[in-house]
Parts: C-alpha cells; sequence; structure tokens
C-alpha cells in the first residue's frame, strides 16, 4: 500500500486500534472520485456560464436531450438517481422532524464543533492553497448551511430535489479543486495524498453526522437515541452522493464516531494550514448571522472561539492557538436550551413563536438567496482569480 509520507506515523498509532479501518482509510487518502473526477475533464473546455447551463439541463430535468452533453455527466448523475435499498424515508422524516426542532443548535454545533475539526486535518491545506481566507470561510459555512437545511428538510434528497442537486454540485467543486490542485505544483502528492481524497470526504461526513450529535447533546439539544440514528442514517446517504465509496462507509452512529476517531488519529498533526483555516472560521462565524460592527462582532468571536474550545477539547484548542477564557459558556448554553423546551411545553403559544423564530433564523444562516441554483465551478486554482461561482 501506497503510504502519504505525512499520514505514516499516524497510521501506526491508528492501526494499532483498529487496523481494517485504519487500513482502509490510509488507501483512500490517495484515491479522487472516478465518475465526478471524469466529469469535470469532459467540462474542461466549457465556459462558467455554459458549465453552468449543461449542469442545471441534466441535474433539474431527467428527460435531458443528450445532445452535447458528456457521456459522463449522465453516467455520474444516473448513478446519483439509484436510491439505495437500505435508505428508509420513514427515518428521513424522523430526521428531519429533529433537525427542524433543534436547528438553531445543530448549526451552532456545525460551526463550533465540526467545521473546526475538519479543518483542524489536511482537509485545511487544500482551502488554504485556494481560498482568500475571510471570503472562502464565509463561503464554506454557508454552503454547509445551506446543504444541511436542504438535506434535511422533507424531500429534500430525493433524486431530483434542492438538497439532492446541492450535493451532487458539491461534490463535482470538490473534483474541480482536485484537478486544479493536482495540475499545480503547490500540492505534494507524494506526501499529502489526493487533494482532497476519499478518505476526506469520509471524515467530514464523519464529523458532520455521528461527531455533530455528540456536540448537539453537549449544547442541550433533545435528539432522542432513534433521532440520533436517523440524523446519521441520512447522512449516510448523503455520504453516497458525495461519492464515498460505499465499502468504507459508516452505517450507523457508532460507526461514523469510529471512522471519525479512527481517520482523525491517521492524519498528521495539526499545522499552520489548520490554524489559519480554524481561526478563519470562528471569526467569519459573527458574519454569517448579521454581526458585522468590529465590536461587537469581536466579541461574538470571543464567544465562538471560547464555545468551540468547550466542544473539541483543550488539546485540539491549544493546536489551535485558541485563547482560553476561565468562564465556562457550553454548561451555560445548554441549560439554557433545555429550560427553552421546558418552557415551550408549560407555554405552547410561546413554543410556536420560538418555532417561527428559530425557522426564520434558519433560512438566513442558509443564504438560499445567495447561492441557489447555482452551477457554476470555480475556474482557477486561487480563489481571488477565479471566476464567480
Amino acid at each position: 500500500m501506497n503510504i502519504p509520507s505525512a499520514y505514516a506515523a499516524g497510521y501506526e498509532a491508528a492501526r494499532a486500534l483498529d487496523p481494517e479501518l485504519a487500513e482502509a482509510y490510509i488507501r483512500h487518502t490517495t484515491l479522487g472520485d472516478p465518475l465526478a473526477d471524469a466529469v469535470i475533464r469532459d467540462l474542461g473546455s466549457l465556459t462558467p456560464e455554459e458549465i453552468h447551463e449543461t449542469l442545471a439541463r441534466v441535474l433539474e430535468g431527467p428527460g435531458t436531450s443528450r445532445d452535447g452533453v458528456p457521456e459522463s455527466l449522465f453516467a455520474f448523475v444516473e448513478e446519483a438517481r439509484k436510491v439505495p435499498e437500505w435508505f428508509d424515508r420513514k427515518r428521513a422524516r424522523v430526521a428531519s422532524q429533529a433537525f427542524l426542532r433543534n436547528s438553531d443548535i445543530v448549526l451552532a454545533a456545525l460551526v463550533g464543533g465540526s467545521i473546526v475539526e475538519g479543518f483542524s486535518t489536511l482537509i485545511s491545506k487544500s482551502f488554504r492553497i485556494r481560498g482568500r481566507l475571510v471570503v472562502a470561510a464565509i463561503r464554506r459555512l454557508k454552503h454547509n448551511g445551506m446543504q444541511l437545511v436542504e438535506q434535511y428538510l422533507p424531500g429534500g434528497m430525493e433524486p431530483g430535489g434542492d438538497g439532492w442537486r446541492l450535493t451532487l454540485r458539491a461534490r463535482l467543486v470538490h473534483a474541480q479543486s482536485r484537478h486544479l490542485l493536482n495540475g499545480s505544483d503547490e500540492w505534494d502528492r507524494e506526501r499529502y495524498g489526493m487533494p482532497p481524497s476519499a478518505s476526506h470526504v469520509l471524515l467530514a461526513g464523519a464529523a458532520f453526522s455521528g461527531r455533530l450529535m455528540q456536540h448537539v447533546a453537549a449544547l442541550g439539544g433533545d435528539f432522542t437515541l432513534d433521532e440520533r440514528e436517523a440524523f446519521v442514517h441520512v447522512w449516510r446517504y448523503a455520504g453516497l452522493l458525495f461519492g464515498i465509496p460505499e465499502e468504507i462507509l459508516f452505517h450507523d452512529e457508532a460507526s461514523a464516531l469510529r471512522t471519525f476517531e479512527i481517520g482523525r488519529m491517521c492524519e498528521p498533526p495539526t499545522d499552520h494550514d489548520g490554524i489559519i483555516m480554524a481561526n478563519s472560521v470562528v471569526n467569519s462565524a459573527p458574519i454569517i448571522v448579521g454581526v458585522k460592527k468590529p465590536p461587537e462582532r469581536r466579541k461574538m468571536a470571543r464567544t465562538v472561539t471560547q464555545v468551540s474550545r468547550e466542544l473539541i477539547g483543550d488539546e485540539l484548542a491549544d493546536s489551535l492557538r485558541f485563547p482560553q477564557r476561565k468562564r465556562k459558556l457550553v454548561p451555560w448554553l445548554r441549560f439554557r436550551h433545555r429550560a427553552r423546551k421546558f418552557v415551550g411545553k408549560v407555554l405552547p403559544g410561546l413554543a410556536a413563536k420560538q418555532d417561527q423564530d428559530r425557522f426564520e433564523a434558519l433560512m438566513e444562516f442558509a443564504s438560499f438567496d445567495e447561492f441557489e441554483h447555482s452551477y457554476k465551478l470555480p475556474t482557477a486554482l486561487h480563489d481571488e482569480r477565479s471566476s464567480d461561482w
């Protein structure tokens, strides 16, 4: 097996704990996404507008004429339209209800916990190379927010649904990023493997599902055990759409957590790219929710950073150079969220108002008006040189 040198030490440690999973993770660090990569190669001669038009025709119209459309794109979409037999739509509805009931907590856990943990790995390197840091972080948060919302809205992941199309579009963005990085001299394949690899998509899926449920519980979310499993079940299906090979895909919360644990062990220690990207995320979070005045933004960023520290643990937070405050915030947030649920049961009218406010905040966070139905892809390695996408 070809082991990228950056993973050698981590692989040895992970193999002592779970040799089969560690071997599978390392093997996929050198693999991309054959179906999506073929689409990117075949679309390479088109302008951004032509790419948008072509993808829109095929993703939004199953009866599209094959004239002028690469066969690789039809193969890509036809494969994505195959819903696996194990996908349970009843469980998906359970996950939708639990997500909408806890949406503010889920998004806080996503930003302060799972995304930061993801950027503490080599996932951060491709983003740092490619992105304008603040702009890229804001785009990343908004794309993650919109994709997550659409993924858990009823029917969103059905073939042709908004969540389904957003997931495939994100998968093609990954493939285009891989193409741009592989064609540059800024990515060392011998040291880091494939950018972004199948393993990194797997690790992100595990972080955004099983690991996210741990962060939600820490913040006071009221997911039941069945709802937690349903949430991960939807992400398992999303993982297939993102291009994760089914043979390495987690199948429940426990296996998602195990995947996250072993994958994180395989990753090298956090470097400057991880520090840059993780701090960019927590400092950009206030802008996402509309806090733009510098004093207020700095205050909220300090709060987000402290919450993140408590969710991800002091060891990782120290490696990311997060400051530390004496006052703990997560216990207070957990109490406040649980008290809100209790008051809502006693005062149904107040609960309805809270539900409405939470849903409106969810729509604002997702920023549908800015990114909806765009199928353009980045055109240059460095984002500041790319056309709008």
